[in-house]
């Protein structure tokens, strides 16, 4: 891509975190800079229904002003497995039409994980679901059971085939970085992945790895994304998608660390690992976006059973232990983030920087002003202003730039602050140290479970709705 295409795009950093504000996912508002910017105005994903109007996009349960757990509360996951059932297609207002298949997959999508925004933004919002899926792959994969483990025996009983050709179907979806896939104790086990962390990211590595120069570029550039009922930033649920450990138990008081945030104990958990290129980087290098070359690129962790489906489908590279924690070392001393999937048995490690991640460029973007910010990670940040000597050391390594200096020449953290630790490491007087948050919540179990987590919070906040018009 060059420069004058760049230009006409505007692809660059400044428009990036801008958009990242106002895009429907914060992880991937590239989409935003395409001229694809949605706005929570247009189109009714049935968002005048009951639900849609009495939701209050806080930490409460709409009916009744009570918080739910969303861990333990069945009704809400009744809710999440209700969709709609749509027959017709939809009429854009440029005339494409989309076939209802496709309507029905961008909703059933949507309900996994962050999902993908209940209102699509125009005509383009399926174009990555098109570029996957055929028709026919789109009603096999409509038949599949959604937010649980299943296999051939389990989608041949729903589907009302063999098993061998339900086990055709699921191996080749998953193969093509679909549907995700375990296999345990000789039994493939299958599920239905997110769009983040899923088969966006796969199918990117997918089209690195295995497919001709442009292909990276060709896929990223493929639309998907809306706004929610309420057009929230995409960080307004109580964890984010990804969380921030302490870079080493150092930075922390009492020098211990919180069970489930020590990431060297979770990378130790795991004797299969792999690392892949980052998937935000690759954007970036593909659509000719500048970051930061110091930041590395091949960064990415895969573990345990997430690492044998990278292995199995040649999107990431097997490495030990040893050369993981060395992975994640070099990138806390050139001053980045360690986070992982929001779970207890986190599956995923990414090494972000607000400069040069799509994550954390987009909660930079919106000032860190969403609900997930109180429990970004299980950490408070302690400063002790009379220890401060003002070199201006933190403000520099900050990867959140989330530090300054007061008018009084003491140090202001803004709310993007994820309580890294990367100030703490660096600081010469001692001054910060990261303290445990008394109200930290139980974390979701593993990958499966954080997806159904975020499924079921957006739907108790209202923002979880099916798009059932037939114009767009």
């Amino acid at each position: 891509m060059d420069e004058n295409t760049r230009e006409e795009l505007g692809l660059n950093r400044r428009d990036f975190i801008r958009g990242a504000a106002v895009g429907a996912m914060g992880i991937m508002p590239i989409f935003n800079l395409l001229g694809c910017s949605p706005s929570p105005s247009r189109g009714s994903a049935n968002a005048d229904s009951a639900d849609a109007k009495e939701a209050d996009p806080s930490n409460a349960s709409a009916s009744s002003g009570e918080w739910v757990d969303v861990l333990r509360s069945d009704d809400l996951m009744e809710k999440v497995l209700d969709e709609a059932e749509i027959t017709e297609d939809v009429t854009c207002s440029d005339g494409t039409v989309i076939p209802a298949v496709y309507v029905r997959m961008r909703n059933r999508i949507n309900r996994i994980g962050r999902g993908i925004g209940s209102i699509p933004a125009d005509s383009t919002s399926w174009d990555m679901i098109k570029y996957l899926w055929s028709e026919e792959d789109a009603e096999n994969y409509l038949a599949m059971p959604l937010h649980e483990y299943f296999s051939a025996g389990d989608y041949a009983a729903v589907a009302g085939i063999s098993e061998e050709e339900a086990s055709a179907i699921l191996e080749d979806q998953a193969a093509r970085n679909l549907i995700w896939r375990v296999r345990r104790g000789g039994l493939a086990l299958f599920v239905l992945m997110p769009y983040i962390n899923g088969f966006w990211e796969f199918n990117e590595l997918d089209a690195l790895y295995h497919r001709e120069e442009g292909k990276v570029a060709e896929f990223d550039t493929q639309g998907i994304t809306g706004v929610d009922p309420h057009g929230e930033s995409g960080f307004d649920n109580t964890f984010p998608l990804f969380r921030s450990y302490p870079v080493s138990v150092d930075v922390v008081e009492g020098d211990k660390l919180a069970p489930y945030h020590d990431w060297r104990a979770l990378i130790k958990r795991n004797s299969t690992i792999t690392v892949s290129a980052c998937q935000c980087r690759t954007m970036w290098n593909a659509l000719g976006v500048p970051y930061p070359e110091e930041h590395p690129h091949r960064t990415c962790l895969s573990l345990g059973e997430m690492a044998e489906y990278f292995i199995e489908n040649e999107i990431g590279e097997q490495i030990t232990q040893d050369e993981a924690i060395s992975i994640v070392e070099d990138i806390i001393d050139k001053g980045m983030v360690v986070e992982s999937i929001c779970a207890k048995d986190a599956d995923i490690i990414c090494c972000c920087h607000s400069q040069s991640c799509g994550n954390l460029m987009a909660y930079r973007g919106i000032n860190g002003e969403g609900a997930c910010s109180t429990y970004y990670n299980a950490y408070l940040l302690k400063y002790d202003s009379s220890a401060c000597t003002k070199c201006g050391t933190c403000v520099n390594i900050c990867p959140m730039t989330s530090i300054s200096f007061g008018d009084d020449g003491f140090c202001v953290m803004d709310k993007a602050c994820v309580r890294c630790g990367q100030c703490v490491r660096v600081c010469p007087a001692h001054a910060r140290i990261l303290t445990e948050n008394p109200s930290y919540p139980e974390l979701p179990a593993d990958y499966v479970e954080c997806n159904k987590y975020f499924a079921k919070d957006r739907m108790q906040r209202g923002q979880l709705v099916d798009f059932t018009d037939t114009t767009l």
